[in-house]
């Protein structure tokens, strides 16, 4: 599998405000889904992101960025999906936790 690049909370903020047509993808499992998420954000679990994704986001250029609880499981959806042909796949630098933490909205 190859590596992913992160962003930070800062660009992502700004990836978003850029491209509102970036596709934020949450690969936490479902109860912390539904405790709160990124606005917008798409949930697929991590363990469905090959056979999932295609339905989801079927443009492979389009911007993706991945996120997970803490910022393990993050990178490696985003080098899956690298892997899987989207080239424009990132992943949220540690995850849900800094999102929450720099206290922009959050949705449940």
């Amino acid at each position: 599998m190859s590596e992913s690049k992160q962003v930070t909370v800062e660009e992502f903020l700004a990836r978003r405000k850029a491209n509102p047509k970036a596709v934020v993808i949450d690969v936490r499992d479902d109860e912390k889904w539904n405790a709160g998420h990124i606005p917008g954000a798409k949930h697929l679990h991590k363990s469905k992101i090959a056979e999932e994704i295609a339905k989801l986001v079927p443009d492979k250029k389009t911007e993706i960025i991945c996120h997970c609880g803490g910022g393990t499981s993050g990178p490696k959806a985003a080098a899956e999906l690298n892997d899987l042909g989207y080239k424009n796949a990132v992943a949220l630098k540690g995850g849900f936790r800094s999102y929450s933490a720099s206290g922009e909205k959050i949705e449940k």
